[in-house]
């Protein structure tokens, strides 16, 4: 990614190992319907009570670590950790706090080999294998890999002699657990990119067309303005966040740095309209999760709309689910078409509202990127 700074990610499995006694021993995320994964990256632990109390659960990166005072400091607070695989977080006392391992990030992109010089990337090959040799070395932990954003910038042109070179990724994720990738519009330097929220979905859907069974995908999301002239909106955090889960995403994790015109590690909190914005969000997925969780329904709903909405149905304890995203900067009137609903109403989560149902459609106003959840009795 763009500032020298490396994305990791989490992934969400539950994954046990044998120990002495015929004990299970699980190092995995917890499994119940109602945690769902959000992260940070690379925060010091001694702010892990702000990050609790805006809805994070994962510090994901720990710089120059872990430590083992970076461990005790996130077991203090009930935090989980995606880290790298070093001696001291394999034999820590407080290693239960880590909850899957991480590769070297976005390999995919050309590699530093000295002072502004950069050479090709990390052979697929060798990225598969470095996943082998970490499971060895513990198989009780996943593994997770980001990649760059040439997953879905056909424009970038950072990966060196690996440009253009898509098969890369059918084999550098051979035996990982997590696929995600990093690409934040509103602050890129891609003048085609720039601006255009839909290229997060548009790597969610790449890398989850490639993920084959027990594969799982996140999104790194940008929060801070990484182009110094220009930060996300509240609404464009939103709308991003809903973007990658529509299209598959099952985590999230925060990129919370800014750079200019001066360096702060949690910038997040810079912008209290983005920190209301990322706290109301984060309270709604994981009240969500249940339903988020369980699996979609293809084939339920038809939209018609002047611009794309993107959408995702689930059904969940009688309720029946659609989270819809506009996949455009321009407003829209949608018309949507339940299959085999013979309610009148329809409740907009979060939003104080309802819409009518007649015959099982109902017409609602998108906004540029606008976001609607529905939930149908």
């Amino acid at each position: 990614m763009p500032f020298g700074f490396r994305i990791v990610v989490a992934v969400l499995l539950f994954v046990g190992a044998p120990v002495s006694g015929g004990e299970l021993q699980v190092n995995g995320f917890p499994t119940d319907a109602n945690f769902f994964p959000i992260g940070v990256w690379l925060q010091s632990p001694t702010r892990a009570a702000s990050y609790k109390a805006i809805g994070i659960n994962t510090f994901v990166g720990l710089y120059e670590g872990p430590t083992e005072e970076q461990l005790a400091a996130l077991a203090r607070q009930h935090m989980f950790a995606i880290a790298g695989q070093n001696d001291v977080a394999l034999k820590s006392v407080n290693r239960h706090v880590i909850k899957a391992w991480m590769q070297e990030d976005e390999p995919d992109n050309a590699q530093p080999i000295g002072p502004g010089v950069y050479g090709t990337c990390i052979p697929a090959i060798e990225v598969a294998r470095r996943t082998r040799e970490m499971k060895a070395r513990d198989p009780t932990r996943p593994i997770m890999i980001n990649f760059g954003q040439g997953v879905a910038n056909e424009f970038w042109r950072g990966r060196g002699p690996c440009n253009g070179d898509q098969g890369y990724y059918d084999i550098a994720i051979q035996g990982a657990d997590l696929l995600s990738y990093d690409i934040y519009p509103v602050g890129s330097t891609t003048p085609q990119v720039k601006g255009r929220l839909e290229y997060v979905a548009r790597g969610v859907t790449n890398l989850a067309k490639r993920a084959t069974d027990g594969q799982s995908v996140w999104m790194a999301l940008e929060t801070t303005a990484l182009d110094p002239t220009r930060r996300p909106t509240a609404a464009e955090v939103r709308a991003e966040i809903w973007m990658a889960l529509v299209h598959g995403a099952t985590g999230i994790f925060y990129f919370v740095h800014e750079f200019k015109p001066t360096f702060r590690e949690d910038a997040i909190f810079r912008y209290p309209d983005i920190v209301e914005e990322v706290t109301k969000t984060n309270r709604l997925i994981l009240s969500l999760s249940p339903a988020l969780k369980s699996p979609s329904v293809s084939g339920a709903i038809s939209v018609s709309s002047q611009v794309p909405i993107a959408t995702m149905v689930k059904v969940y304890k009688d309720n029946t689910y659609i989270f819809a995203v506009a996949m455009q900067n321009s407003p829209s009137t949608a018309r949507i078409t339940v299959n085999n609903v013979h309610q009148t109403s329809a409740r907009v989560i979060g939003e104080g509202r309802s819409v009518s149902l007649a015959q099982g459609s109902f017409e609602d106003q998108f906004e540029g990127y606008g976001v609607h959840l529905y939930q149908i009795p």
